[in-house]
């Protein structure tokens, strides 16, 4: 079914405030998926600031030339959906790749990061990569390592000399 020329105009400028507006998106393919697995989808990705839209592929090739967006067109076979997020791109390419291994029907086909480019196999590293609350979990415990290895080693020596001073005490009652 074709659209009016008013729809499409909307749609163009829909694409543009989401290109604009956020730090980076994933193509993936939307084909064969069901509804029961894109709901969840979108409500894991609202959980990690993420968002999931399917896009009309002239459109938004359109609303990437116009924005000066990287486009691949070999990515806009089939029948496409955008997956834009606002800061973090190891949460919801993490979701990506566990739909992917889940039910093998859906498969992030580019992106881009910051305005740069990112391949498929790209997008499967950030999937591996912790993310950036973990990463700073990580960072605190190794931080608090050896102050807490110094804290015990303090503790510990008090803790001799407590015994030491005590058995000293009831030696000499």
């Amino acid at each position: 079914m074709a659209i009016s020329h008013e729809k499409k105009v909307e749609l163009l400028k829909e694409y543009k405030e989401i290109l604009k507006n956020n730090e980076g998106y994933f193509l993936v393919n939307s084909d064969s998926i069901d509804t029961a697995t894109i709901t969840e989808l979108k409500k894991e990705l609202k959980q990690t600031d993420s968002n999931y839209t399917v896009v009309k592929n002239t459109i938004f090739k359109i609303a990437l030339q116009d924005t000066n967006q990287p486009v691949e067109i070999q990515d806009f076979i089939g029948s496409t959906a955008v997956i834009y997020f606002e800061q973090d791109p190891t949460a919801p390419a993490k979701l990506v790749r566990e739909i992917q291994k889940e039910t093998e029907l859906l498969n992030a086909r580019s992106g881009v990061y910051k305005g740069k480019f990112l391949s498929e196999e790209q997008i499967i590293q950030l999937s591996e990569i912790p993310s950036k609350d973990e990463l700073l979990s990580m960072l605190v415990g190794t931080m608090s390592a050896p102050l807490t290895g110094f804290m015990n080693a303090i503790i510990g020596n008090v803790r001799s000399l407590t015994v030491a001073l005590k058995g000293i005490s009831q030696k000499d009652s």
